[in-house]
């Protein structure tokens, strides 16, 4: 008698999203959501800590640097130790890790504490990240995987919006460290969810070679009238693509291309942590309170999840040229009237919910224009790589203006430097729009299958 045998990845591509799909799906946005409320909570609360704990405006800058290059080691270590040894177990321990620094945040006396804490609680984000993009695309099928993914990335604007509304009202009623212990206590609370509820990736498990009897309870599990008998033999095919280097990137008539992406991903980012960590304090300076700066920023994140969604329907129907150039352009003078139109609480509303739209479109578009420019044998370099630099300019734009405000710059200037940085971008990625298209021929894959024996 033939060998019963079920292809997890069929399962999963011939089936409708169902309730336990979509409880991951939830799951992993909400890590997501306290991600962005994190990055939010630090501006805001940073106006009152420079004067508690005496740190000069200025330095402030390596402060909102130090969780991003914590972020972005976590991504670097802990994003392979997924592969190894599960994602869930990453996720679980991250969203830990980045909770537990967050609370320890609230309770730090001065400047060394306060930068090992935040860029502890970066390494745990940036470690949670991979992990729950990866465990929540590999339950639902390939056409709904991108649908999906742009979800999750929505809850980052989301937990700025959160973020926002909530410190706009506990901070000024009970001080900059309630905003901490919110945001480091529900993610440890999360945590404790995560281990319970969250199933661990059904692929992995088969690619780990674990039990039949772990996989088929997980599948049970996730797809609960499916007919898994016992004794049925896992598997999953996959396409294998030659092995890559960065140096691919580079090939094929694709180096300018590269080039001017990376460009316009590093101006790109760097504006959008620039304008949420630096703001409130440059605000502040020019009669703009915390809770009305937290409302600014509530309403840009608002308009950052338009844009964000808008973004891949947008450059389908219209094009490179007449999405990315003017968003970047437009957004960059939307930064610097949020500046130049202070104290005037109103136009600074106005203006931060422009610059949330245009930038989150832009943003956005830029992460859907990466993937779709290199093939698919190189497309997580691609992507990865140009997000990578995007992340540099996140920690490069903190740290610039944190130089710009210790050489006693005035407000408008900071602000209109800054923007006008963007432009840069914005010229990179009208020349990108010109080019023509890079080589898109296909590697053949081999097929390979990885089985258990239940």
């Amino acid at each position: 008698m033939a060998e019963r045998v079920l292809d997890v990845g069929a399962l999963i591509e011939t089936r409708p999203i169902g309730r336990a799909q979509w409880i991951v799906i939830g799951l992993c946005a909400l890590v997501a959501m306290l991600d962005g409320l994190d990055l939010q909570s630090i501006g805001l609360a940073a106006p009152a800590m420079i004067g508690q704990l005496h740190i000069a405006p200025h330095v402030f800058g390596y402060v909102f640097s130090a969780a991003l290059a914590g972020l972005a080691l976590g991504a670097f270590l802990l994003g392979p130790l997924a592969d190894r040894i599960g994602r869930k177990r990453v996720l679980v321990g991250a969203t830990f890790c980045f909770g537990f620094f967050t609370l320890a945040t609230a309770y730090v006396g001065d400047l060394p504490q306060l930068l090992a804490v935040r860029f502890l609680a970066g390494f745990g984000l940036g470690g949670a990240m991979p992990s729950f993009i990866s465990l929540a695309s590999e339950y639902v099928p390939n056409a709904r995987r991108a649908t999906v993914v742009s979800l999750l990335w929505a809850g980052f604007p989301l937990g700025g919006v959160v973020g926002g509304l909530l410190g706009s009202k506990i901070i000024p009623a009970y001080g900059w460290q309630s905003i901490f212990i919110v945001g480091g206590v529900l993610p440890i609370l999360l945590s404790a969810i995560l281990a319970t509820v969250l199933p661990e990736s059904a692929s992995f498990l088969v690619a780990a070679g674990k039990s039949g009897e772990r996989i088929g309870r997980t599948l049970r599990r996730i797809f609960p009238d499916a007919s898994i008998a016992d004794g049925i033999k896992f598997e999953f095919a996959r396409e294998v693509a030659p092995k890559t280097t960065v140096l691919e990137l580079f090939r094929s008539g694709r180096a300018t291309g590269t080039l001017l992406l990376w460009v316009s991903f590093f101006f790109a980012f760097m504006i959008l942590v620039t304008n949420s960590a630096w703001s409130p304090i440059l605000l502040r300076r020019v009669g703009i309170a915390t809770e009305q700066s937290a409302l600014a920023l509530a309403l840009f994140n608002f308009g950052s999840l338009f844009g964000s969604g808008a973004a891949g329907m947008l450059l389908n129907r219209l094009g490179v040229l007449r999405v990315l150039p003017p968003t970047l352009a437009l957004g960059a003078l939307a930064y610097v009237m949020v500046g130049w139109s202070a104290p005037s609480f109103d136009a600074v509303m106005v203006a931060e919910g422009l610059f949330g739209l245009l930038l989150g479109c832009a943003s956005s578009g830029l992460i859907a224009l990466s993937a779709d420019y290199y093939p698919v044998t190189i497309r997580s370099t691609g992507v990865g790589w140009a997000t990578g630099i995007g992340r540099l300019g996140s920690v490069a734009g903190p740290l610039v203006v944190g130089v710009m405000v210790g050489a006693q710059w005035n407000v408008p200037t900071i602000f209109a430097a800054a923007g006008g940085s963007v432009l840069i971008g914005a010229v990179a990625s009208t020349a990108m729009g010109l080019l023509p298209r890079a080589s898109t021929e296909r590697a053949a894959g081999t097929a390979t299958t990885t089985a258990v024996q239940a």
